[in-house]
């Protein structure tokens, strides 16, 4: 339908012969201002192809010199805005790519934060460099280096392996309408089989060294490469070429800070789409992204094998500490059965003796009371021998109470103090003021302190002073034993839980190591401080251990 006016048409059409809206020239002759019905730039471009326009013009212009400058400034005016157009179009289209590019690099990037295994990251990747909503390449591969071995090795692939099974993916994922998001959660919900490219590529591995080899190349000069199926073919024929397209691959170096990680590679073997270099900037910027991850995850597995390896370590470290123990108590039990047969033979003769003389006393009617009494203290000898070995040899199974320290030890004092007015010795005590209650067995640690005060009564034979503290502090309970009696001498100190060392003439030299190991056991320790002639003061720290 046209309009009076020089034949303009009612509505403005494009060069395909889409309507988009009246044409402004109508509307103004109508009556309209110019400014309410003058089109929008994307259709300016239209009135220089428009035949009713040019018709317009050519009257326009008249044979006036000013009508056709006036002509010819209005189509160069017109020819800038469509240019300008065309220019802000694709201005327009290249943010568009680049705000795909950023959704794509998000996208990935989550998922990327969510993986904590080496593979799940490589497959996040090559599924962001092959899933048709992001690069769309048919196929990708990702190579790393290997610093052990100073090789570049293939790890992974991504990618039908010929038309049959790409028709098949590209057709289910169409079909069911598999979305991106959703491919990357498959990624990191599911732990899927190894497929036939990662197989294959993981065949792969190139020497640092050999700079002919495309793909050290590209890692090693950290430069991208676009072959062309002209430049595939003039390379020197290797393991790769019989993997990659021939009709052409890209590939783009990985490193994070100068460091080389690896090469990723790709190619469209399916379609024979051409590689362009916006593919080849896209896919320098998504390796860069991905670098630090795959750098990472590596260091992070690294970390993992090297606490394993400690672990391993310990382990081993434990089983021969165990063997040593267990080495060190057979040689023990070497020096117990010495000392066993040297301690029982003399109480063994002596009580023989006595018991033969008792039987003829006996056999006489002449049996007295000084041949028996001979018996029993030998016998009472042998039982002590006997009690000491037994504590030492056998594991120890604590049976823990909570009680308070200052209470035990003053039930122990109850036991000495007959026998400490009848040696002359003065007992002094300063209990914490604040009880310091803990977890530990009663009965063995009772059975230190007898051991320490009965050393202690024994180092003063003439008197002397006994005192017995105790204090506490965040992490122990602490108590004291000291003496002033003959001291030990500062050689001495170091071997004094030596099992068997003993400077007394009777005894098995098993006492303090016992004392020791009933400590240790309790997760505590003994300290010692001794001066010959002066005395000697034992330090016993029992932890707070939680009730468990």
């Amino acid at each position: 339908m046209k309009s009076d006016f020089f034949d303009v048409p009612l509505s403005c059409f494009s060069p395909d012969r889409k309507e988009q809206g009246k044409c402004w020239l109508n509307l103004l002759a109508s009556g309209e201002k110019l400014e309410v019905c003058f089109p929008p730039d994307e259709r300016l471009g239209n009135c220089l192809e428009c035949s009713f326009f040019q018709k317009l013009s050519s009257r326009f212009a008249g044979r006036r010199s000013a009508d056709r400058i006036a002509e010819e400034s209005l189509k160069i005016l017109l020819g800038q805005v469509k240019t300008f157009d065309n220019y802000l179009e694709r201005i327009n289209q290249d943010l568009n790519k680049k705000l795909e590019e950023l959704s794509l690099l998000k996208k990935v990037s989550d998922a990327l934060l969510k993986s904590q295994e080496l593979d799940k990251t490589l497959r996040i990747i090559l599924t962001g460099v092959t899933a048709g909503e992001a690069f769309g390449f048919n196929r990708a591969f990702i190579f790393l280096v290997n610093p052990k071995t100073q090789t570049l090795e293939g790890k992974m692939g991504l990618g039908p392996k010929d038309q049959e099974e790409a028709f098949k993916i590209w057709s289910y994922i169409k079909r069911e309408k598999v979305t991106f998001d959703q491919m990357l959660e498959n990624v990191l919900d599911s732990d899927e089989q190894e497929n036939e490219l990662t197989s294959r590529i993981k065949t792969l591995s190139f020497s640092l060294e050999d700079k002919d080899n495309v793909l050290v190349k590209s890692m090693l000069e950290k430069k991208s490469f676009n072959l062309k199926e002209e430049e595939v073919s003039n390379l020197k024929p290797d393991e790769v070429l019989k993997i990659l397209s021939t009709k052409g691959f890209l590939l783009v170096p990985i490193f994070s800070e100068n460091k080389a990680i690896g090469v990723l590679a790709v190619d469209n073997l399916i379609t024979g789409n051409k590689i362009f270099e916006d593919d080849q900037v896209g896919l320098e910027t998504f390796a860069n992204q991905a670098a630090s991850q795959i750098e990472n995850i590596i260091l992070h597995e690294e970390l993992k094998q090297k606490i394993k390896e400690l672990e391993l370590a310990s382990q081993i470290l434990r089983e021969n500490q165990n063997y040593l123990l267990q080495a060190e108590r057979w040689v023990d039990i070497g020096k117990l059965a010495t000392t066993v047969a040297h301690e029982i033979k003399t109480p063994l003769v002596t009580m023989g003796g006595y018991a033969r003389r008792a039987l003829r006393k006996a056999e006489q009617g002449k049996l007295g009371p000084h041949e028996l009494e001979i018996i029993v203290k030998e016998t009472e000898r042998l039982e002590s021998i006997t009690s000491e070995i037994l504590d030492y040899s056998k594991a120890t199974k604590l049976n823990y109470e909570k009680k308070d320290l200052n209470l035990l030890i003053k039930e122990a004092i109850e036991v000495f103090k007959g026998k400490l007015r009848y040696n002359g010795i003065w007992l002094k005590t300063k209990f914490s003021p604040e009880p310091p209650i803990l977890n530990f067995d009663p009965k063995r640690i009772k059975q230190v302190l007898f051991n320490l005060i009965e050393n202690a009564v024994e180092a003063m034979p003439e008197g002397g002073a006994l005192t017995i503290k105790t204090q506490r502090n965040e992490e122990f309970a602490i108590f004291e034993v000291e003496d002033t009696g003959s001291g030990i001498k500062e050689e001495n100190l170091q071997k004094l839980w030596i099992p068997f060392f003993t400077t007394k003439p009777k005894g098995s030299g098993l006492g303090l190591s016992v004392c020791k190991k009933i400590i240790a056991d309790h997760q505590g320790y003994i300290e010692v401080k001794s001066e010959a002639e002066k005395g000697s003061k034992f330090i016993v720290y029992l932890p707070f251990l939680r009730e468990s």
